[in-house]
């Protein structure tokens, strides 16, 4: 039986949506990797294109310029980046016999996830220094995260794992600050005087001292 014309147009406008979407998919791909590796400013238009496999011309058409290509995949990275830890398993990992061992791990992944392929985030730390819409858009990412670490907190306090007189939200803006200054330090200033190791180690104990529960 013939598709009737109105299927037909129906499913001519889902083609090339589903084009679009998945060119400008790519497109935020290439720009991620491209920024990530070589910084925002020393990367063109055009090596994201070809970086992309499309011209030039497809990529303006999916964003005015690179300022506006930018701002469009850093809502897509934080996007990214909130999906992860969303579980029950992000408050349990911490609540077992060993919760010291557990936020170290989770320092040391988040360390190691930066050391691998965190460029485009280093990037955007370096570029939120002097660039109103990039702290904007991260203050809203961090904000995200700060209320997850919040309620952590305070799960945490429920099963007397962390300290019962701790602020949930005092609590998690004072980690959340300790670590992206000496993610920022180790990674972005590239801190010599005190090896990557030392710091993560003295950044678990200070975390640790200030949350946990002392044992009875």
């Amino acid at each position: 039986m013939a598709l009737s014309t109105a299927k037909v147009h129906r499913l001519s406008r889902r083609r090339p949506q589903a084009r679009g979407l998945a060119t400008r998919k790519r497109l935020l791909v290439a720009a991620e990797q491209r920024f990530g590796a070589k910084g925002y400013e020393a990367t063109s238009m055009n090596e994201i294109a070809d970086a992309a496999g499309v011209g030039v011309g497809t990529l303006y058409h999916h964003f005015s310029d690179k300022r506006a290509l930018l701002l469009a995949l850093i809502d897509d990275w934080g996007d990214r980046q909130l999906a992860r830890d969303r579980g029950a398993d992000f408050f349990e990992r911490y609540l077992g016999d060993n919760p010291r061992a557990a936020i170290q791990a989770d320092l040391v992944r988040r360390a190691e996830r930066l050391r691998r392929d965190g460029g485009f985030q280093l990037a955007l730390m370096q570029l939120a220094d002097r660039d109103h819409d990039v702290r904007a858009r991260l203050d809203r990412i961090f904000q995200v995260g700060r209320e997850r670490l919040r309620d952590l907190v305070a799960f945490g306090q429920k099963r007397g794992v962390f300290r019962r007189e701790l602020d949930p939200l005092a609590a998690a803006f004072l980690i959340q600050n300790a670590i992206n200054v000496t993610a920022t330090e180790v990674f972005v200033h590239q801190h010599r005087e005190v090896t990557p190791s030392v710091m993560l180690e003295g950044l678990t104990d200070m975390i640790c001292r200030y949350v946990l529960e002392e044992p009875e």
